[in-house]
C-alpha cells in the first residue's frame, strides 16, 4: 500500500474548472485500488478537515490578499501585487508542511498550482519526500497560466510573465517527476527550460480520467431524427476559447438544416460574443449538465485558440458518442488522432473549420462515427487505468530516489524497524 497525498489548487465540491475533478477522480480510483490517500488544497474559509469517498481532505487557508474568485472586483494593480507576492508565500508552505506532518505520506502529488506558491514543494523536500508534478495549465511559466495575450498564442514568455513566475522557475527542480496531460504541453515546459533536470523516464503523458455522470457503458444516445443536424459547443464562452473563430464559421455556412447550441458562462457582458451570432441558427443555454447537453448535438467543436493541454470535453463527448471538430492546439490533436486530419484544423482559422463542419453536414447524420469509435481513447482515460499508471510512475520515482541514496523518512524509518 502506497500512502498518496495530493495537493491542488482546488478539491470538490468547491469546482471551477475541469483540474478538481481529475484529481477527485484520480484520488477516489487509487482508493479503489488499496491505497491511503489524502488530498489538500487552498480555501476561502480557512481550516477544515474531512473525508469525501475515501479520500482525507485538508482545506487550508489561502493565504493571499484576496479569494480567486473575487479576482474582477479588484483592481489591475492590487491583482498584479497579489500575483507576484504569491510566489513567496511562506504560510501556505508552513500549512502544506502540517498536512504532510499529519498525513505522512510516501510521495506528494502536486497538481494545478495556480494559486498556490510553488514554496509547497520545499515543504516536501525539506521531508526527504519524493515530488510528481502534473502538468494541466501554464501556471509555472505564465502570470494568466495560459500562454495566450491579445487575442494570440503566445510563442516565449514575455518580461512580465517572468517577473510573475520567476521563484516558481527555481522552485521547479524539487520535482522529481513530471506528467503532461498531453504530450504538448510537456514539450512546451521543457522548451521553455522547465524540468530539465527530472530523469528522461521520469517524464510521462499520462491523459486526465473522464466520468460524465449518467453516461455508462449501457448508455444509449437518444435519436435525433427529423431535426437539425446539431452543432455544439461546451466550455467557458471566451476569446481564447474560440467560440469567436466558431461563430464566425457559422457565418460562412449556407443556411439549411442545422444548428449551433453554445452552453457555458460568458466571461462578462461587456465581452460578449452574442452579437457575432445575430441572424444564425445559434442558441446560447447558459449552463446545461454535460449528459443533458450530449444528449442534444451530433457532433461537439472545440476551437480553442490557446493551447489547451487536454480538453476534457472531448472525453466527455467520445462517452456519450459524439465526434468532435478540434482545433490542431494543445492536446486536442492527441485525442482527436494524428490519422483524423479532416476532424482538425488550424487554431483560428474560420473558412477550415466551417469546411470542416460543411464536411459533416453533407454527408449527414447517419454518416457520423459512433461511440465504438472512441474506445481506445475512453479504454485509456478510465479512472482506473490513469491510477495504474500513476501508481507505476510512483514506484520508478521511488526506486530511482533510492537507487540514488535519497528515501523519504517514512521509507528509513521501515528499514531502521526492519534491521
Amino acid at each position: 500500500m502506497t500512502r498518496i497525498l495530493h495537493l491542488s489548487m482546488l478539491y470538490p465540491p468547491h469546482i471551477m474548472g475541469g483540474a478538481e475533478r481529475s484529481v477527485a477522480l484520480l484520488a477516489e480510483a487509487q482508493v479503489a485500488a488499496g491505497h491511503a490517500v489524502a488530498a489538500s488544497c487552498i480555501s476561502p474559509t480557512g481550516w477544515k478537515e474531512e473525508e469525501r469517498n475515501g479520500v482525507r481532505v485538508w482545506r487550508m487557508p489561502h493565504e493571499t490578499d484576496f479569494w480567486p474568485e473575487e479576482w474582477p472586483q479588484h483592481h489591475v494593480l492590487a491583482r498584479g501585487v497579489r500575483r507576484f507576492k504569491q510566489q513567496f508565500n511562506h504560510r501556505i508552505e508552513a500549512h502544506f508542511g502540517r498536512v504532510i506532518d499529519a498525513f505522512r505520506p510516501d510521495v506528494v502529488h502536486t497538481h494545478s498550482l495556480l494559486d498556490v506558491s510553488t514554496r509547497v514543494w520545499l515543504a516536501a523536500r525539506a521531508r526527504g519526500l519524493p515530488v510528481v508534478h502534473t502538468l494541466r495549465d501554464f501556471d509555472l511559466a505564465c502570470g494568466t497560466a495560459a500562454m495566450f495575450r491579445d487575442g494570440q498564442r503566445c510563442r516565449r514568455r514575455c518580461l512580465e510573465c517572468r517577473g510573475f513566475t520567476f521563484m516558481k522557475a527555481r522552485h521547479h527542480r524539487a520535482v522529481d517527476a513530471v506528467v503532461g496531460v498531453g504530450a504538448g504541453i510537456l514539450r512546451s515546459h521543457l522548451e521553455l527550460g522547465y524540468f530539465g533536470h527530472v530523469a528522461e523516464q521520469l517524464r510521462r503523458v499520462i491523459w486526465n480520467p473522464a466520468v460524465v455522470e449518467g453516461i455508462g457503458a449501457d448508455y444509449v444516445k437518444p435519436s435525433l431524427a427529423g431535426q437539425p443536424l446539431t452543432f455544439g459547443y461546451l466550455g467557458r464562452i471566451n476569446v481564447e476559447k474560440g467560440v469567436g473563430t466558431l461563430l464566425d464559421a457559422c457565418a460562412r455556412l449556407p443556411v439549411g438544416d442545422w444548428r449551433l447550441l453554445v452552453a457555458g458562462k460568458e466571461a462578462s457582458e461587456a465581452d460578449s460574443l452574442r452579437p457575432r451570432a445575430a441572424g444564425l441558427p445559434v442558441e446560447f443555454l447558459g449552463f446545461v449538465p454535460p449528459r443533458e447537453f450530449f444528449d442534444r448535438i451530433d457532433v461537439l467543436v472545440v476551437p480553442s485558440l490557446w493551447a489547451e493541454p487536454l480538453p476534457r470535453t472531448i472525453l466527455e463527448a467520445y462517452a456519450a458518442g459524439v465526434p468532435v471538430i478540434g482545433a490542431d492546439s494543445g492536446g486536442i490533436p492527441d485525442l482527436i488522432g494524428a490519422h483524423n486530419r479532416e476532424w482538425l484544423y488550424p487554431p483560428g482559422d474560420a473558412a477550415a473549420l466551417a469546411q470542416a463542419m460543411l464536411r459533416v453536414w453533407a454527408r449527414g447524420r447517419d454518416a457520423l462515427p459512433r461511440r465504438e469509435a472512441f474506445a481506445s481513447v475512453l479504454q485509456d482515460t478510465t479512472p482506473r487505468k490513469v491510477a495504474r499508471r500513476y501508481l507505476e510512475l510512483y514506484d520508478e520515482v521511488r526506486a530511482h530516489r533510492a537507487a540514488h541514496g535519497r528515501r523519504s523518512p517514512v521509507a528509513r524509518a521501515a528499514a531502521g524497524a526492519s534491521a
